[in-house]
This record gives structure tokens, sequence and C-alpha cells, in this order.
């Protein structure tokens, strides 16, 4: 199959989590034999238009027409870091710009790419404010509406054959059940998988090699429970002097700050954006790994969740103890004291109480390691999910 997959508000490659979504699932389709082709978005003159990576053709466009924009966010921005909804004109006028103009700019590109490449099926990604359905009415290919998030169009919401739909709460309106497909992500088992090598390199280089430590990865919003986590570590470090907290990702300044203010400076370590394909060797070099999200610190995760936990995934491929709360989708894929620890959302208390019970019982941590490395291998690769997928796209053409 030759496929379109329109994700033009996704950077790729780049270090956030949408991106490593985008790419693995193109990249793992063309390992099935396909030919896909990723309308991405161009951050800088420094980005190639076109170019071919792992076989996976990368078109990139600009989120401004014909140029960059002088901001990269809007007011999903601002919710996602826990922020007043409070919009102002020019927040209110960028997302009215990202609805409109934006997507009938992006989907007359994608529709040359269609043309050009002779494509039989598009995939939307749902943050591409209906670009790909725009797409699919010009060039008449069938399309795949892909829902992580809600912030979908409601043009693509009815112009898609399939609706691929990771967790429930993302739907805003009824979808005919015919046409809705559940699917749940995954992780790269050949790149994240337990790795002792790698595990000494980072310590070493972080000065971490007797302590104790405590991994997070990702992208340091509030969200993501890391302020609760700072909570937790004071009670941590009270039992345990000898832990440190390894905490990697960009958009961290805040957080650091906090840190400081509470005098826990010295157990942290901030390492900053890192390339994708470092992160499995910082996972590795971590004995413990936290994921503690809180979605009523986020008015649109409150709402309708928190979509696909992709760092949770990638900690159990390195066969790590994985805490993270007790929230969809998550209770789907952890297993309670066997392939994961689940608390509370929002609970400080819980979390330190799950690491001390993690550091005192070693032997129970290795064994949900192994447990959650073994899941995901059985469940949860990216090399299955393109199976799933495929499937999905034959239907789709044929019942076109």
């Amino acid at each position: 199959m030759r496929i379109c997959y329109v994700a033009v508000d996704v950077a790729v490659p780049y270090f956030r989590g949408a991106s490593t979504h985008v790419y693995e699932v193109a990249k793992h389709l063309t390992k099935l034999g396909h030919e896909v082709h990723v309308v991405s978005r161009r951050l800088n003159l420094g980005q190639l238009r076109h170019e071919v990576l792992d076989n996976v053709h990368i078109h990139r466009i600009y989120r401004g027409i014909g140029a960059p924009l002088p901001f990269s966010s809007y007011q999903r921005i601002r919710e996602e870091r826990g922020e007043s909804e409070s919009a102002s004109f020019l927040n209110k006028s960028y997302e009215r710009y990202l609805f409109t103009l934006f997507p009938l700019y992006a989907g007359l590109i994608s529709s040359h790419i269609i043309i050009k490449f002779d494509i039989e099926l598009i995939i939307e990604r749902e943050t591409s404010f209906g670009a790909g359905a725009i797409a699919s009415m010009i060039t008449r290919r069938p399309m795949i509406l892909e829902i992580i998030g809600p912030r979908y169009s409601k043009r693509s919401f009815r112009k898609s054959k399939r609706i691929l739909a990771y967790t429930r709460s993302m739907i805003r309106e009824p979808a005919p059940p015919e046409k809705l497909v559940f699917v749940t992500a995954a992780a790269d088992v050949e790149r994240f998988r337990p790795d002792i090598t790698q595990r000494k390199i980072i310590r070493e280089r972080y000065n971490l090699r007797d302590s104790i430590v405590i991994g997070y990865v990702g992208t340091f919003a509030k969200w993501h429970g890391v302020e609760e986590l700072i909570y937790a570590s004071e009670k941590v470090l009270k039992r345990f002097s000898n832990v440190r907290f390894l905490m990697v990702g960009p958009y961290f300044e805040y957080v650091k700050e906090f840190t400081q203010k509470r005098g826990l400076s010295d157990a942290y370590v901030f390492t900053g954006p890192i390339p994708y394909k470092e992160v499995p060797g910082y996972i590795n070099s971590a004995d413990i790994l936290v994921a503690p999200y809180n979605p009523a610190k986020s008015e649109l995760r409150k709402k309708y969740g928190i979509g696909s936990p992709l760092k949770v995934f990638e900690y159990m491929a390195c066969g790590k103890p994985v805490i993270t709360t007790s929230v969809q989708p998550i209770i789907q894929v952890v297993n309670e004291g066997k392939t994961g620890v689940l608390i509370p959302a929002g609970d400080p208390e819980a979390l330190s109480e799950a690491i001390v019970s993690l550091i005192e019982k070693p032997m129970f941590a290795e064994r949900i390691g192994k447990a959650a490395r073994e899941e995901v291998e059985k469940h949860y690769s990216w090399g299955a999910f393109a199976k799933q997928l495929e499937n999905i796209l034959r239907e789709t053409i044929k019942s076109a």
C-alpha cells in the first residue's frame, strides 16, 4: 500500500511524544513493505522540506503559510501546563487560523503529494485540524482519522471511513460502531530493552554510580505529576539519602526552580532534551521509573483524559519497575503488583510510599520489571501495532 500520514502539527523527528508516535507508526508500516509519506511540521530553515529516514518519506511544511510562525504553541499548550484557560486575542486568532486557513493550506499541499506519488489511503492525526479530510475530498482517497487527543476536526470525523481511537474519553460525539476501532499504542522493543552497558555509561556521565536512581522522561507538563514527585521526594530522601532523581526532557526550568526553593537541588539531575535514540540509555540508568500523571492539573486532560501513555510502554520495555497512576488507559495496560505499581492521581504520599516500597523490596522490583518487559513484547510492540493497523488499512481500501 501507498499511505499518506498527515500529521502537519507534529515535527518529525523530534523529542516530543507525538513525534515518536508518528515516526514509529510510519517506520513499522514500511517494515511491512508499505510506502509511507508523512506530511509533518517544518520548524525552521535548517530542516529539509523532504527527506527519507528509515525508508519513510518525510515532507515538511511550515505552520504559517510558506513561513514559520514566530510562536510555536497556542491555548492547548497553556492548558497542558495547567495555566489559566482565559485566552488572549492573539491566542484566539491563532486558534481560528489553525482550524480554518491552515488546514486548507496543508490539505492542498498534502493533495499534491498524494497525486504525485499515487497514494491510496490517508491517515490523519487529529492535530492536523482537518487537513487530511480536505486532501481526501480533493483526491477522493479514503481516509482514517487517528484520535489520540480531543482536538480533531468535525469535518475529519465525518469524512473518515474508520476512526482509530486510543481512549473513548477523547471522542466528543457519537460515532457509528462500524467506524470506531480502539487500539493501544506501543514501544519499540528492539530499541527499548534492558541494556547494562548504557546503564553504566549514563550513570558515570552524571556521577550516579552508587545512587538509587528514580527516573522521569517527559516534557514536564504539570499534568505529568512532576510537582507531586518533588513533594514525594522529600519523604523518600529522609529515608534514603543516596537516592537521586534523573529528570530527562525539555521545559524543565520551572521544576528545577521548585527543587531549589525546597532545598532539594543536590538530589536532582536535569538533562534537558536528548535525542530519541539516546532515551533507552537514560531509562536503563534508573532503578525505578515514574509517570505520576495527574489529569486534574489540566482542564483539557481533566475533561478528556491523558491519551496514550507512551513513556509507560517505553519504561516497561526496558524491564524497569514502573510507578504510575490508576487512570485510563493505564489501568488497561499495567497490572497492579505484577507489571507495575498503581497509585491514585495527585497523591504525593502514595507516590513516596510506592518508591520506598520498591527500594526496600529489590527482588519484587526486579520481578515486576521483568514481567513488564514480557508484557510489552507480547502485546505492545510497534511491530504488532503495525500489523493490526495494516489490516484496518486494507479493509478501508476494500470498502471505499
